[in-house]
């Protein structure tokens, strides 16, 4: 497991010990993050944070193809962000991530997803990180868009939430475009 520290926000492993804050910061932003992640209805209790976090984890020992940390802001549990659909045949990977309201527009992700990006293009030795994000989810967008990333064009009905399809925006980093930029 990857572990990145840094004073302001740090990427923290997916520890059961962290069960009850997560459940707390997804049932205080659930309507929120309902909108654009179809796993919010699901997680209905502390228990099934707990078994998430042991899934990640047991994931990460076992080499499956996700990568994933807590996202701490001065000490305080903030969100979530990960590598997935990870191949190692291709080294390419899609980034996924989510923050609580109330740590919304700090500048959070930004830095999150920056210090998933160097695990990504450093320790993982991934060649192309993409972003899939609803074509109405300004955020999401905002953050593949202030990260650098390449927009490659739109996924007509690409993701199906609650009952809709929605387009989707598809991003795309190269190691070497990540490299120049830090």
């Amino acid at each position: 497991m990857i572990v990145i520290a840094q004073k302001r926000v740090a990427l923290l492993p997916p520890d059961v010990a962290y069960a009850e804050r997560l459940f707390a910061l997804i049932d205080d932003s659930r309507e929120t993050l309902r909108t654009w992640l179809p796993w919010v209805d699901a997680a209905r209790s502390a228990e099934d944070s707990r078994q998430f976090l042991a899934g990640v984890a047991e994931g990460a020992r076992s080499g499956s193809a996700c990568a994933s940390w807590l996202i701490g802001l001065d000490g305080e549990l903030a969100g979530c962000i990960d590598i997935h659909g990870i191949s190692k045949l291709h080294r390419s990977g899609f980034l996924g991530y989510w923050l609580a309201d109330r740590f919304v527009g700090r500048g959070v992700m930004g830095e999150a997803a920056a210090q998933a990006l160097d695990a990504g293009f450093g320790a993982l030795e991934l060649n192309r990180i993409a972003i899939l994000a609803g074509v109405e989810n300004v955020r999401s967008r905002a953050v593949a868009e202030r990260l650098g990333f390449i927009r490659e064009g739109a996924q007509r009905e690409g993701l199906h939430l609650h009952g809709r399809y929605h387009d989707a925006c598809q991003y795309s980093m190269l190691a070497g475009e990540w490299r120049a930029r830090r």
